[in-house]
């Protein structure tokens, strides 16, 4: 599976990607960007499931939470109430934050391990994808495993890809921002022109 950096990460550019003007740049009495805290949470909050895990000693990874169904489930609760509580709109946040929950259960389906229960609770059963995109962190082998340093390099890598192309993105939109600015101001002025001409 890849680690929870690299999903933090992959919420992260998709919501530089994403249109984040949905989201309020800030919370009353709170001093935190909401459009990288919200996108990077959505992102990594399937592996919140090592809580319980971690209290009842039942395993718990890799289940209900990385399922469909919990997925559409999570997306339509968290979105009515956020959607509530910064006044926007709702079935648009509701887009955006399926998107983000459904890329930690696309990241983890074409890593390396078991898999995940896509299915449940109607189908126990892992599922993976047969080409692997990413090594993967076995967490079973421990916290420091040497092996877990080729995982994270990968990662870095594809960070680095990713800052690149969300570089050439924003220098994209920035220049077609500008090109469009000044579209109009030659038009506003070809239109002034045009009425001073008639008056004259």
């Amino acid at each position: 599976m890849p680690s929870p950096l690299f999903h933090a990460t992959a919420g992260y550019f998709l919501g530089k990607y994403l249109p984040t003007h949905l989201i309020p740049k800030s919370y009353p009495f709170r001093r935190f960007d909401l459009n990288i805290l919200y996108p990077v949470f959505i992102a990594t909050c399937a592996d919140f499931d090592f809580i319980p895990q971690m209290l009842t000693g039942i395993e718990f990874h890799r289940g209900i939470s990385h399922s469909l169904i919990f997925t559409l489930g999570f997306s339509l609760i968290i979105s009515w109430v956020a959607s509530k509580i910064w006044k926007i709109s709702y079935q648009q946040l509701f887009r955006f934050t399926l998107i983000l929950y459904s890329s930690h259960l696309i990241l983890d389906f074409f890593a390396e391990g078991r898999g995940i229960k896509l299915f449940l609770p109607f189908l126990d059963q892992f599922f993976k994808s047969p080409i692997l995109l990413f090594p993967g962190i076995h967490y079973s082998l421990g916290w420091f495993h040497p092996s877990h340093l080729v995982s994270l390099a990968y990662e870095l890598l594809l960070t680095i890809v990713l800052y690149q192309l969300l570089t050439q993105w924003q220098a994209y939109k920035a220049q077609k921002a500008t090109l469009s600015t000044v579209k109009n101001n030659i038009h506003y002025h070809r239109k002034l022109k045009s009425k001073s001409t008639l008056k004259n």
